[in-house]
């Protein structure tokens, strides 16, 4: 295992593509280049007690951050936690807070080598919001800045969203509701040395009264700047890009999807590198669903960016809300789906990581958290480095309360999960189809079994489906059920063998 993952190390590194097409006898560098092994479950200690921690999560290299908007009681001291990773291990390194109450300091959180930056947008009735920047030295992080704009006022939530890419930081504000024709507004700005002023105001121009929310996400890639406006575009949502020509920024393009609705909240989440750009649209209706949602690739070439893809999840159910967050770096992609299940697991969330081979994304695998429970809601918030992700389940029970924990994948073979089984219950020799991921191609080693025979026919097998019959031999009753492959074994279902 461990000469495996270094294989797939070397693959980063050295930029061999990910492929996207399921594993073949022939084809082992497919697996390797997936981004599926659990290596970590990271939760906060400190001096603001831990709820909802992985609200917000961001990741550089082997640095990553997470934020916990409602933690230290009620009113709440919300905090960011910073982690560092040697080896495989990842230990906490520093918690940052401003000490305030009421004031959400963690509701988004921007990470970019050496230098954090912290949203803290308030409280609607008692504070205008603010944005921290924190650098470090060594191991030790202290408060460079308080960004702050002398135009917000009260309600206004200024830090709501936050992105930073080296020198320059870019900071959104959420509006609440009212009737208030205001243009809305993401604030750039930009340090030099260690003073931080601000270089612009984006807004699409246009004042209006029942706000676009313009500002609810916003993210950020050297010249470029993207903010989402998820009740734009005549309330399907809309994303705005920019560019910087010098001091000045210019609006380049407004994105859509291309088969937008009412409703459909696109712009939710944004993320951008380089020339390529995801939106979020977690409302999306679509294959007589409700609510799976969806997440939207635009490329830009020459100054104009057009949609490449319509990423949705191979397994989308009603109301899952794929899309609520997002993220991208190189040719990979990770979308989180919250509200994603399975029987017994409402709620328990999913993350869906897609990779981009000649020209087409296509899914690569499934994250889940190993220890996940109904109500995790893992997949809030996603971040991705290279060929680590970081994926927050804010809800994630610990002491009897949502203390919350963020999950660390990395490059690895995929362990095999199964997601259901049709039917749950037959008599020997019933064709059973197993649905999953991670099956693999059917090797001398992979095997199915029921309770403690295995399977003798496999009438199919694929890397996300296996049909075989139940035993001959199988006893009578209820079993479990796992696929076992060369990576390891599956998470079990239930069979019950009748008479």
């Amino acid at each position: 295992m461990l000469a495996l993952l270094g294989i797939a190390f070397l693959s980063c590194v050295f930029g061999i593509p990910a492929l996207a097409a399921p594993a073949t006898d022939s084809s082992s560098r497919v697996l390797l280049a997936r981004l599926a092994v659990q290596q970590a479950q990271l939760m906060a200690t400190g001096t603001v007690v831990s709820q909802d921690f992985g609200y917000s999560v961001a990741l550089s290299g082997d640095t990553a951050l997470v934020g916990t908007v409602n933690g230290g009681g009620d009113p709440a001291v919300g905090a960011a936690y910073v982690f560092v990773r040697s080896g495989s291990t990842w230990t906490q390194q520093a918690e940052l807070t401003n000490g305030r109450v009421g004031g959400q300091f963690g509701r988004s959180v921007a990470l970019d080598g050496d230098t954090a930056l912290i949203g803290a947008p308030g409280d609607t009735s008692e504070s205008p919001g603010a944005a921290y920047v924190f650098v470090r030295s060594g191991s030790t992080w202290t408060q460079q800045a308080e960004l702050t704009v002398p135009s917000a006022s009260i309600g206004h939530r200024f830090g709501y969203s936050v992105a930073l890419s080296g020198d320059t930081a870019l900071v959104g504000q959420l509006f609440p509701e009212s009737f208030v024709e205001d243009p809305e507004t993401a604030y750039i700005f930009v340090r030099s040395g260690s003073i931080w002023t601000q270089q612009a105001e984006l807004t699409t121009g246009v004042a209006v009264a029942a706000h676009d929310w313009f500002g609810y996400s916003v993210a950020l890639s050297g010249e470029t700047a993207l903010v989402g406006a998820m009740f734009g575009n005549d309330e399907a949502g809309a994303a705005y890009a920019y560019t910087r020509s010098g001091t000045t920024w210019t609006q380049q393009a407004e994105l859509t999807a291309a088969d937008g609705a009412t409703l459909d909240a696109f712009g939710t989440s944004v993320a951008l590198t380089g020339e390529t750009a995801l939106v979020g649209a977690e409302h999306h209706d679509a294959g007589g669903k409700i609510e799976p949602g969806a997440a939207y690739v635009f490329v830009r070439s020459a100054g104009s960016w057009t949609q490449q893809a319509e990423l949705t999840a191979a397994d989308s159910v009603a109301g899952d809300h794929f899309g609520i967050s997002v993220a991208v770096s190189g040719e990979r992609a990770l979308v989180g789906a919250l509200y994603h299940g399975a029987p017994g697991m409402l709620n328990a969330g999913a993350a869906y990581v897609y990779g981009l081979s000649a020209g087409s994304w296509t899914q690569q695998s499934k994250l889940t958290a190993r220890n996940g429970v109904a109500g995790d809601l893992f997949g809030l918030s996603v971040a991705l480095s290279g060929g680590t992700a970081l994926v927050g389940a804010p809800y994630r029970p610990a002491g009897g309360m949502a203390s919350g924990a963020a999950y660390v994948f990395v490059e690895g073979p995929e362990r095999p999960l199964i997601s259901r089984l049709l039917p749950t219950s037959g008599r020997r020799r019933t064709a059973v189809v197993i649905t999953g991921t991670g099956f693999g191609a059917r090797r001398s080693t992979s095997y199915v079994k029921f309770g403690t025979t295995k399977c003798g026919t496999y009438l199919t097998w694929s890397d996300t489906r296996i049909r075989c019959r139940v035993p001959a031999k199988a006893r009578f009753g209820l079993l479990t059920v796992r696929v076992k492959t060369a990576v390891g074994s599956s998470n079990p279902k239930y069979f019950r063998v009748k008479r």
